[in-house]
């Protein structure tokens, strides 16, 4: 996978994880209501390439959309479609059901342009907010619309996948969705660094070395963006422990792992543990370690300058500075390409 392909973390990583077929039957399967995956064929689904989302929206939502083959009436197969959108906000979007409304008028336009025959459309909002979803699931609740003329209005209503209310052993039984949904429910916590083995070691049973390699490129790239508490040190140990071949050199994940904090910092031990050897002091260490956190943070922000394509500081012009003022250097680069959009 090219680096290219994941300019916006929050919805390049979705892009990737539910561009799968396997994971959106899987998210179907477990969470919609039976009695509509009941009619489901569900070895139809297929990824469709358009996006229907505002221009002006997609630094913050993200959508796919599929189609499907579903029973008619008479037992029938007719064609019908699931449209996905991912709700990327931290606080639940008052106005996410008349945009799905719009989402769906557009779909029937370019299907009525296209000469086809208008079809069902299954919506399915994935949330990952901190706080419980609040807003409206229902024209009905977002307009309040009397009862007295209540039949003759537009009825619409969507199910909310909130990924903070359900249980992490009931978010998914395949693993690559499992270890998607868990990524999206805890990157912005501070459990994530105690939780990121567990949710990776579900990856162990992809049978696919190719889509475990972008993957991987994908979840580095995303947590840099989301996990600002998390230490890059800590990714680049647990994947080494899980997968120690399987990073794609040259990466985006690659050039992480290899060229941040843990290298500069290894290096610094390393550095004061042979000077303390050498001279016997315990002040050549400390000396050791604190040169290897300023060679770390170095290291980060150079590295961070060029994935975002900017012009990369000298090393000269860095080494005058405090570790402090690195590493708030290092915190606005992340800034950058958190808010980072297509």
């Amino acid at each position: 996978m090219d680096d290219s392909q994941l300019p916006a973390p929050h919805n390049n990583f979705f892009q990737f994880a539910f561009s799968h077929v396997s994971a959106v039957r899987s998210l179907v399967q477990t969470h919609l209501p039976t009695q509509i995956v009941q009619l489901l064929d569900l070895n139809s689904f297929e990824l469709q390439k358009d996006s229907f989302v505002d221009n002006h929206l997609r630094d913050s939502y993200s959508d796919l959309l599929y189609s499907v083959l579903l029973a008619g009436k008479e037992g029938a197969i007719c064609q019908g479609q699931l449209y996905v959108l991912l709700e990327h906000k931290s606080h639940p979007d008052q106005m996410t059901c008349f945009q799905l409304v719009r989402y769906i008028v557009r779909i029937w336009e370019q299907r009525q342009r296209n000469g086809q025959v208008l079809c069902p459309i299954i919506p399915l909002v994935l949330y990952h907010g901190e706080s419980e979803w609040s807003a409206p699931r229902s024209l009905d609740e977002l307009i309040g619309t009397p009862d007295a003329i209540l039949q003759y209005g537009l009825r619409f209503a969507f199910p909310v996948l909130d990924l903070g209310q359900i249980p992490d052993e009931d978010l998914a039984q395949d693993p690559f969705l499992q270890s998607a949904l868990s990524l999206l429910k805890y990157s912005r916590r501070v459990e994530i660094e105690n939780r990121l083995e567990a949710i990776l070691r579900g990856l162990l049973e992809l049978k696919t070395d190719r889509i475990l390699k972008d993957y991987l490129n994908a979840i580095v790239t995303y947590l840099l963006a989301t996990s600002p508490s998390l230490q890059m040190e800590s990714v680049s140990m647990t994947i080494d422990k899980l997968f120690p071949t399987q990073i794609e050199p040259g990466s985006i994940a690659d050039r992480l792992l290899k060229k941040g904090r843990e290298e500069g910092r290894e290096e610094g031990r390393e550095e004061g543990r042979e000077e303390g050897r050498e001279e016997g002091r315990e002040e050549g260490r400390e000396e050791g370690r604190d040169q290897g956190l300023l060679e770390g943070e170095i290291k980060l922000i150079r590295t961070l300058q060029e994935i975002l394509g900017m012009g990369v500081t000298d090393v000269s012009n860095l080494q005058g500075r405090s570790l402090e003022q690195l590493q708030n250097l290092a915190l606005e680069l992340r800034k950058q390409i958190q808010n980072r959009t297509p």
